[in-house]
């Protein structure tokens, strides 16, 4: 699983992600203050999937028509629940996020597919 990680996820998240094998990219690490329209293009460019804690992208796939892999919108406050809910969820989701807007929350997963027309 490839992702691209916004740089508003917390740093204790992308290690745990690494430390278990998930191919990461970090904007924090790549270029702080990047704009959500450089990331989906450059998740475009590397087949990455977005995980981000940002609401916007949500509004430039749909909104504005942005082609994107796919897109996991995390909505969990707490470090230690954040990070056991995203590995639990890319161990069972890890072959259908391509393709999906997700939005994961400490109880409920839900996902919408992206139309045709937006989807790379």
């Amino acid at each position: 699983m490839r992702l691209l990680i916004d740089e508003n996820a917390p740093r204790c998240l992308v290690e745990t992600l690494r430390e278990a094998g998930y191919d990461i990219t970090w904007i924090r690490e790549l270029r702080r203050g990047m704009s959500d329209d450089e990331i989906i293009s450059l998740s475009n460019e590397e087949s990455r999937a977005i995980m981000t804690f940002d609401k916007d992208f949500g509004e430039l796939v749909y909104r504005s028509g942005r082609i994107v892999p796919g897109i996991v919108l995390v909505r969990i406050a707490d470090n230690e629940v954040c990070k056991r809910r995203v590995l639990d969820f890319l161990e069972e989701y890890s072959d259908a996020i391509t393709g999906y807007f997700t939005v994961l929350t400490e109880r409920r997963i839900r996902r919408r597919r992206l139309t045709e027309q937006i989807r790379s």
